[in-house]
Order: C-alpha cells, then structure tokens, then sequence
C-alpha cells in the first residue's frame, strides 16, 4: 500500500509540473505554480525526498524567472533607445497588453497580447518625446524581441526547476 500512494504522489506531483508548464504561455506565474507543488509535496512526504533546501533552490529560480521575464521587455526597448519613459511605455504595455489578452485564444492571448504591448508602450512612449515613426517602430520591436527572450528564458528556467525537482523525488 505504501507503494502505491508513493507511486500516486509523484504523479500528482508529475500533473502539477506539467500544469505549471502548460501555464506559462497564458500568462500565468507556472513557477511559482511548481514551488507550491514541490512543498506541498516535501510536506506531504515528510520532507524526506523534496527538502526545505530544494524548495528554497525552486524559489529563487521562480523569482529571478518572472523577473527575467518582466523586465526584459524594457531592457529591449531601451537598447533601441535608452529612456525612462520608453522603459516603463514598454513594461506598462506588456502588462495591459497581458491583462487584455487573456481571453482571446483560450488564454495564449495573454503572451500575445503582453508582445503587442509591449511594443505599444514602447512605440507610444518614443513618439511622445518627439521621436520618429521610424525610431518608435524599431523600438516597438526591440520591446516585443526582448518580451519574447524573457519569455523563452522563463520556460527555459521552468525546465530546469522540472529537472531540479525530478533529481530531488528519483
């Protein structure tokens, strides 16, 4: 019996990573999803496979994801033009650009629309201090390309946490 409960909580805790995974493009914080399935996890079992350690790994991996992610639009907009304002144009676009989004396309409108606003933050932002139309597009896509790179790194990040924890429970 303690087999099969062992075997029914690594895969309650396979389906919660797959979930977590699975949430990112909506727009969802996957890894914090998958730092409260590893403690719930580590405390279901004791903390006998999944210690406070690896739960403490998983967050700062969580933390320095999400951060990567959200700041990489800005960090993008300001490589094609550095200023405060088409920095915060482009972090303030993603966000609403995200929150817009998310009920189109079974939620995987929330990564597209965080990319189109994105670029739209940081586009508007350029023609408000006078810049070109040419200057607010190349830098509409240098917001959206450095979304996009937070966004891949953020999933690159949730795979490694999928590794980190399977190390942990095998």
């Amino acid at each position: 019996m303690d087999t099969v409960l062992h075997v029914a909580g690594l895969l309650l805790l396979l389906i919660a990573c797959l979930a977590s995974l699975a949430s990112l493009p909506l727009g969802l914080p996957g890894t914090f999803f998958m730092v409260v399935a590893a403690l719930l996890y580590g405390w279901a079992t004791g903390f006998a496979a999944v210690h406070w350690s690896t739960v403490g790994w998983l967050l700062l991996l969580a933390v320095v994801a999400e951060g990567i992610e959200f700041l990489a639009g800005a960090a993008g907009a300001a490589r094609e033009r550095p200023s405060r304002r088409v920095m915060a144009g482009a972090l303030a676009g993603g966000v609403v650009g995200g929150l817009v989004g998310t009920p189109f396309l079974f939620g995987v409108g929330s990564l597209l629309g965080a990319l189109a606003g994105a670029f739209a933050g940081a586009a508007l932002a350029v023609v408000s201090e006078g810049g070109t139309m040419g200057s607010a597009l190349s830098t509409g896509l240098g917001a959206l390309r450095g979304r996009l790179l937070g966004f891949i790194v953020k999933a690159a990040v949730a795979v490694m946490m999928l590794v980190v924890l399977a190390a942990a429970v095998l």
